[in-house]
């Protein structure tokens, strides 16, 4: 409700960096949902963003598709991605892991600027057209503000309901002592894997909703400086 009457007293450049901060929160959520409440590490998180990015943009510009399919499509390859990465969790923890998903910040990284079919070229961009909404393509803030901040409530509301589930509390318990957790029954590798993913979905979202905002897509947008800025 803050957010809705704050549009009405703030100028237009204002607004466009509450924007960008509505972005970053998506993926700040997701983070937390992993180091947080979960308790494992993540420096991989900027790539888990231009995987999510580079799939909306390639379903956009290639197959024409709206926002509201390349969105979730996003949001789930970087969560497939991120499940992929977080196998080693079952065995490694700490310094150990952190070094397993900075090694997949770096391959994702590379693969990206070196397959033409995903990025177009060494250091290429691509250009995305802006979502369109009831026959409206969205180019003012005003219009984005008001994109994004359904995402933001959508994504609050999300993880509130989360933590405060099942799953949620697992998390939790394997955070506060995975050993304590995995004798009460708790799936500790499941679980894990779990986070990863939900974790890389709302980065993967993220990235898409960079992308659209954007209008353009590059993998410099996504390096190893922000994930740090994201655990920071």
């Amino acid at each position: 409700l803050v957010f809705i009457i704050l549009r009405f007293t703030m100028h237009e450049y204002y607004v466009s960096i509450v924007n960008l901060i509505f972005i970053a929160s998506v993926g700040a959520l997701g983070l937390n949902i992993l180091v947080g409440y979960t308790g494992q590490i993540s420096i991989g998180h900027g790539a888990f963003m231009s995987v999510g990015a580079y799939t909306a943009a390639n379903f956009a510009t290639r197959l024409d598709l709206p926002f509201w399919i390349t969105l979730p499509a996003g949001g789930l390859m970087a969560a497939g991605i991120g499940a992929l990465v977080g196998i080693p969790s079952l065995r490694i923890k700490g310094l150990y892991l952190a070094i397993v998903t900075l090694a997949a910040q770096l391959i994702i990284e590379w693969t990206i600027n070196h397959v033409p079919w995903i990025s177009g070229g060494v250091q290429a961009s691509i250009e995305v057209p802006r979502p369109t909404l009831f026959g409206t393509q969205l180019k003012s803030q005003t219009q984005l503000y008001w994109f994004l901040l359904v995402f933001v409530v959508i994504a609050i509301v999300g993880t509130l309901n989360l933590v405060r589930s099942r799953i949620g509390r697992a998390f939790i318990a394997i955070r506060d002592h995975d050993i304590a957790a995995e004798i009460i029954g708790i799936n500790i590798f499941r679980y894990k894997l779990i986070a990863f993913a939900i974790s890389s979905f709302y980065a993967g979202v993220t990235g898409v909703l960079y992308t659209y905002y954007l209008s353009i897509v590059n993998y410099m947008q996504f390096q190893i400086v922000t994930s740090i800025y994201y655990l920071a």
